[in-house]
């Protein structure tokens, strides 16, 4: 304070920093320098820009300050005083003790507050004669010999002679005789400014009721109670957090439209709850635009939408997979005893260490094969060996057995008889085959039926078709939807793939293409076509 500002900018830090000072003091007003303080608070105000004032006033939300420091703010414009009044942590003594000095204006935002106490309502009921009166516009009592009776459905000017409401009634009639209605002006989408980012609010249903940041009326009403179908709405995992009523990350929104708040989005919200009832108000967040690797469109960039190349990931893997290695051996070492005898307990604990791992080591593999496949090396799916298909899935449909039984979903597989074996390696048969029935099963519900048949293709008769039903959990979703990195269909999901339902059916994909297959995303059905010994034979001869 004692510090003389060099210039308009020292000036205005100054300010800011005397205001982080003087909510310190937590109401001390023993301090000799406060009078002072405050005197310089209000001598500069005016040389300090609105946002800075504002974002002053938004610090203080929350937190609890002196009152003194709350009256300061309650002098300013009223969106400077909005966050300090609705968010202030004071005692209720010191809100009545306050509520006198506050204007009209910030009387009004502090009735907004519901965390106040008896007391402080009465002390502002007490100020609704005045607050919720019109300045000027009472007239002078009349005596009741000259009181005039009027027809209140159409007020007169001569019913009001002499008072000070005659001139306002007259207007109001002007107005009415001469105003012409508003041409209607379509709103249209071109109309609507791009947004970046949005908060937002819900009510207990889970329906937005105010967002700030982006147009009202496209995100007004929108839903994240219930994961969206088609164009709209939200994923699993906001819907799955909301009804736990837990807080939630980057979950999938896609608002319709072509302008303005419309497309991709991801948000973030915690639930919120009356501090003294614990009612549940609803949710409060944020939105932001995807990020680069969070877009199915741009996949092609990196691997799988990332911004690492295929060699990079792969060195990631080694680094990870070593010392995964070597977890997975002590474990085994603790849960078989190799070292000497062990508590149950201990090995309990090692086994659930192992069984975590050792699906973590899957994951790795998963990420090694995309890594693979995405360098264009094709060292997953060689040409060279073949496999009985037909074989392989009753084998991976007969493991599938404890993940169908857990969950209560029945796996019907149905194999064509006399099925030619298929020009695919068994390793990137097994992958492709198991990751894309057990995230299918995974993502069934209880006493869901998921049919999978494999036959040969109705169109080519050189092919091979797996498919497999798609559960009623992402059904209504496209192919861009299933593809996103980040999309998860429903929050509680216990046994979704690791790196994600999209990151799944890509990998599956990039596999059936390298071995010059194809895996195609139905309405209904996913369709994993793989071509025939004979068919490879007959490709290789044209080509020669």
């Amino acid at each position: 304070m004692a510090q003389p500002p060099a210039d308009a900018a020292a000036r205005i830090a100054m300010w800011c920093q005397l205001v982080d000072l003087v909510a310190q003091t937590a109401g001390d007003d023993s301090l000799s320098c406060l009078d002072d303080a405050y005197a310089m608070l209000r001598e500069w105000r005016a040389d300090v820009p609105r946002d800075r004032r504002h974002a002053a006033a938004a610090a203080l939300a929350g937190r609890r300050v002196p009152a003194r420091l709350v009256t300061f703010f309650a002098e300013d414009d009223a969106a400077i005083t909005a966050p300090v009044i609705g968010g202030a942590r004071l005692t209720d003594a010191d809100w009545v003790a306050l509520v006198p000095r506050l204007s009209p204006v910030a009387r009004a935002l502090l009735r907004h507050r519901r965390d106040l106490g008896a007391a402080v309502g009465r002390a502002l009921a007490s100020y609704g004669a005045t607050d919720f009166v019109l300045p000027g516009a009472i007239a002078p009592a009349t005596p009741p010999a000259q009181i005039v009776p009027i027809d209140t459905a159409t007020p007169s000017t001569a019913a009001f002679a002499g008072s000070e409401l005659a001139e306002l009634v007259a207007r109001i009639e002007a107005f009415r005789r001469d105003r012409r209605p508003p041409e209607p002006q379509p709103e249209t989408a071109a109309a609507l400014p791009d947004c970046h980012a949005f908060t937002f609010e819900t009510d207990t249903d889970g329906a937005i009721s105010f967002c700030g940041g982006a147009p009202r009326a496209q995100l007004v009403g929108l839903s994240i109670a219930d994961t969206g179908e088609g164009d709209h709405g939200v994923d699993g995992h906001a819907a799955g957090a909301f009804r736990r009523r837990a807080p939630f990350r980057d979950a999938r929104l896609r608002v319709p439209g072509e302008a303005g708040a419309a497309g991709d989005w991801r948000i973030s919200a915690v639930p919120c709850f009356d501090p003294r009832a614990g009612r549940f108000l609803g949710f409060r967040g944020s939105a932001r635009r995807p990020r680069a690797d969070e877009r199915a469109e741009t996949a092609g960039h990196g691997l799988h939408g990332s911004t690492l190349g295929g060699e990079s990931l792969r060195q990631l893997v080694h680094e990870i997979r070593t010392p995964l290695n070597a977890i997975i051996g002590f474990a085994e070492m603790i849960d078989q005893q190799v070292l000497g005898p062990a508590a149950a307990d201990y090995r309990g604990r090692a086994g659930a260490i192992l069984g975590d791992a050792r699906r973590l080591l899957d994951t790795v593999d998963d990420l090694d094969v995309a890594a693979r496949v995405e360098s264009a090396q094709r060292q997953a799916s060689a040409h060279d060996g073949s496999s009985d298909i037909a074989a392989r899935i009753a084998a991976i449909g007969a493991e599938l057995d404890q993940l169908t039984e857990t969950r209560g979903v029945a796996l019907a597989l149905r194999i064509a008889p006399g099925l030619a074996p298929i020009a695919v390696d068994q390793a990137p048969l097994d992958r492709m085959v198991s990751r894309l029935l057990a995230a299918t099963v995974g993502l069934a519900t209880e006493g869901e039926r998921i049919a999978a048949t494999v036959d040969v293709d109705s169109a080519d008769r050189a092919r091979i078709c797996l498919s497999v039903d798609r559960p009623a959990a992402i059904a209504g979703q496209g192919e861009r939807a299933l593809l996103d990195p980040g999309y998860s269909p429903d929050g509680d999901w216990p046994d979704a793939p690791t790196l994600g339902l999209g990151f799944t059916l890509r990998l599956v994909r990039n596999l059936a293409e390298a071995a010059g297959g194809r895996l195609d995303i139905a309405a209904d059905r996913f369709v994993l076509t793989l071509p025939t010994v004979t068919r490879e034979v007959v490709e290789r001869e044209d080509r020669g």
